[in-house]
């Protein structure tokens, strides 16, 4: 018995690395997966046959091509991820906005929505109750049939308890303790997932290989906060309760300035749009953080000020990145990560803050710790958070649905009934 269940294992285990292969490679004739994999012909013949039955592998025609016509050889058959196999629903909640993406099995996104809701002062019932009517609202909208639904993942900004399903704290809202997976999973009876929207970010890097599969890459987020995701060894560390890294609401200065999330003092509070806005305006440092995301336009004028000369704003952007870089200094002498990469609508100023971050850095941790760090940034624009949220939910379908597959559950199911 212990044999079969170890056949098993390494079953899905090669089912799951075929479709990882697929999603990362795109279409694919099997003698390419075999050499993307190192499984065998026998065994690429034989789990890619396995996924055609369940669904979730299609044959391509050859569009490409390839075959030489003086071969007289048989066109390459194409393999590639059905698209229609599953649907997930990516939700994004940040401050007076909750973000929808529908996205197919091969994760492109079919349909997308945001809606700009008052967040900030509602109760934690009634918000559960408005979320799960305005899904059904995207659902019915996007024409796709409930029952394809296969997950719901939710991504916030913000403390995201994974293990009770709860938003524990948000700058988003007033309420703490905000029940979020319960209520979507007996709405739709379907499994639902939440997360730290920086984490997301993590995600996503993870699926477009942009991080080893061993070592520590940092993603930092610079925008409406500051946030942090991490990847060990291949993986988003995620803490014991979906928690870890909460780099924005470390303490930078005892008793500094005021922070969205009630605290004096925090990282955020000096380096997030509010806190770069304040610093320029010369409030004090008490004065609290708006319950509504700083106007992008403002921002825009802010940085246009600092690059035109104005001395107070220059201040605030340098005081930014010198917050940001005694942060990441602490996390480079606990962790000695490969490389920081920086993402989020504040990058757009990564020219006025990333002198003083580098120069925070250097001056916060010896030089040996830092000598092989890599600091690189993603394009501004670009929503990691959502398509990082879409990647690990697909990435759930492969190894917690596809990997085993209904042929496989059948087969184990007549076996325990022999």
């Amino acid at each position: 018995m212990r044999g079969k269940a170890d056949s098993d294992l390494v079953r899905r285990q090669n089912r799951r690395v075929v479709l990882e292969t697929l999603r990362f490679h795109g279409p694919s004739p099997r003698v390419e997966l075999g050499r993307f994999t190192g499984l065998s012909p026998a065994t690429i013949t034989s789990i890619t046959m396995q996924l055609i039955q369940d669904g979730a592998v299609i044959e391509l025609d050859d569009v490409a091509g390839t075959v030489d016509s003086a071969k007289r050889g048989r066109p390459t058959v194409l393999l590639g991820l059905k698209p229609d196999a599953a649907f997930m629903i990516a939700v994004k909640i940040s401050i007076g906005m909750i973000e929808f993406a529908l996205a197919d099995f091969t994760g492109e996104i079919r349909e997308r929505a945001q809606l700009s809701i008052a967040t900030f002062d509602m109760q934690p019932e009634i918000f559960a109750r408005r979320l799960i009517a305005e899904t059904k609202h995207f659902i019915t909208s996007t024409n796709i049939e409930p029952a394809l639904i296969a997950q719901i993942n939710v991504a916030v900004q913000g403390v995201a308890d994974n293990r009770l399903g709860k938003i524990a704290w948000s700058p988003a809202f007033k309420a703490r303790g905000i029940s979020i997976v319960s209520p979507l999973e007996e709405a739709f009876n379907i499994p639902c997932t939440l997360a730290n929207d920086a984490n997301m970010i993590a995600e996503g890097l993870i699926a477009q290989k942009m991080v080893k599969l061993s070592g520590t890459t940092a993603a930092v987020f610079m925008g409406y906060g500051i946030g942090m995701g991490l990847v060990i060894d291949g993986a988003v560390y995620q803490g014991s309760t979906g928690a870890a890294a909460e780099f924005g609401h470390m303490n930078y200065v005892p008793g500094g300035a005021l922070c969205r999330c009630g605290r004096a003092g925090c990282l955020e509070a000096y380096a997030s749009d509010y806190g770069i806005l304040r610093s320029a305006e010369k409030l004090p440092d008490d004065t609290s953080p708006p319950s509504h995301p700083v106007n992008a336009q403002v921002m825009f004028a802010l940085e246009a000020a600092a690059r035109a000369g104005d001395k107070d704003a220059i201040a605030a952007f340098q005081k930014a990145g010198r917050a940001i870089g005694f942060g990441l200094a602490r996390m480079i002498a606990l962790l000695n990560p490969d490389r920081i990469v920086l993402a989020g609508a504040g990058t757009r100023a990564l020219d006025l803050i990333e002198p003083s971050l580098r120069a925070a850095i250097e001056e916060g941790v010896v030089a040996e710790l830092r000598a092989n760090l890599k600091i690189e940034t993603l394009p501004v624009g670009k929503d990691m958070i959502i398509g990082g949220t879409i990647d690990a939910g697909m990435r759930r379908l492969d190894s917690e649905v596809y990997a085993i597959g209904p042929a496989l559950q059948t087969e184990v199911k007549k076996e325990l009934l022999v």
